[in-house]
This record gives C-alpha cells, structure tokens and sequence, in this order.
C-alpha cells in the first residue's frame, strides 16, 4: 500500500490548531498517510485583522471543545509575535529531526494549557526539550534563515489555495478547514482505500 500525503497547515498562535493536533498526528496509525507539516505565520501577523469579539468567542469555544475532546485548556499565554515566530523556526528543526509531532504537540500544550512563555528562551527550552530536542540546536534554529524561508513558503502555499485559516488539511487537492472537519477528511481516506 502506497503513502500519501496529507498537508497540514498549522499555528501555533491558533487555539483550534493546538486542539486539532494530536488527533491529525494519529491519522497514520489508522490510514497509509504523511503528514507534512505547513507551520503558518498567524493571521494578525499577516496584517490580517482579527476582531476583539472573535476572540473572546474563540477562547469560550476552545474550552468548549476541548472539554468535549478530554484535552487541557488553560492558561494561556498569547505567543504572538516572537513566540510564535520562535516556535515556527523549532516547528522547522523538529521536522528535519523527525520530532515535529512531539514539538507540535508539546509546545502547543505549553501555550494553551500550561501559559508557558515561548517568547523568552527559559519557556522555549522547556517545550523544546519536552519534545526530545537539543536545546542548543533549536536555540540555533531560531536565527536560521532556511527556516524562515519554509515558514514563508507555507504561508504562500496556503494563500495559493485562496485559504487563510488554521488548522487546515489538504488531501488530493481538497481542503478541510477547521479541527471540526478531520471528521470529513476521514471517509476520503477510507474511499481511497488507505485504511490500513
């Protein structure tokens, strides 16, 4: 049986991302795919406005559903800016390292259930090495230009499929938006026969 990839774009700014994870990183053990992680600059930093009320509503609805999904939420703590820029160069080491699952899902924890700092290097190492990295490595990861490149070309890769949010899946070209909707992606994978 063949592997197929999945392309999974993510933030780690986006509580939905952070909810969607564990279970977009379990789809291999049940289907023959690969999940190529996209790590995505967040909207607001893309001169993207993003009103104060759907905030609000997003953090009322994260807690929602990640109480529904037994998962951890709160505190927080915002990584915008610099912890998220941060985290996305680690994203970029994890994946080269084979970790990026283990990155994703702890510094993810770290931001929107344990209100870790990934701003500062004390709260970036703490889920770094949670996650199996070198701390020197990843601290060097973060000035890392190859990696800011990646990080630029999934945005545009996301913005080519006139998308914006996160977290999204594209499989054979078809796009699910929303943590809410791996429930759709996964009937395709059944009907393409990557059931394992």
């Amino acid at each position: 049986m063949s592997v197929e990839p999945i392309e999974y774009f993510f933030s780690y700014r986006s509580p939905y991302s952070y909810l969607s994870a564990p279970r977009v990183f379990a789809l291999p053990e049940k289907y023959a795919v690969d999940i190529v992680y996209r790590g995505v600059i967040p909207m607001v930093m893309r001169g993207q406005s993003v009103p104060r009320e759907k905030g609000i509503h997003t953090l009322r609805d994260t807690k929602r559903e990640a109480d529904a999904l037994g998962m951890p939420f709160g505190p927080v703590y915002d990584p915008v800016g610099e912890g998220a820029m941060r985290c996305l160069m680690v994203g970029e080491h994890a994946a080269e390292k084979g970790l990026v699952k283990e990155f994703v899902l702890s510094a993810s924890k770290g931001i929107w259930a344990e209100a870790v700092d990934v701003s500062t290097d004390e709260g970036l190492r703490t889920v770094a090495e949670r996650a199996g990295l070198s701390w020197p490595e990843a601290l060097a990861a973060t000035a890392n230009p190859e990696y800011r490149a990646r990080i630029d070309a999934s945005v545009a890769a996301l913005e080519a499929r006139e998308h914006w949010g996160v977290p999204t899946l594209v499989f054979r070209n078809e796009i699910f938006w929303g943590q809410d909707r791996i429930v759709d992606l996964e009937p395709r994978l059944v009907a393409a026969g990557l059931l394992r």
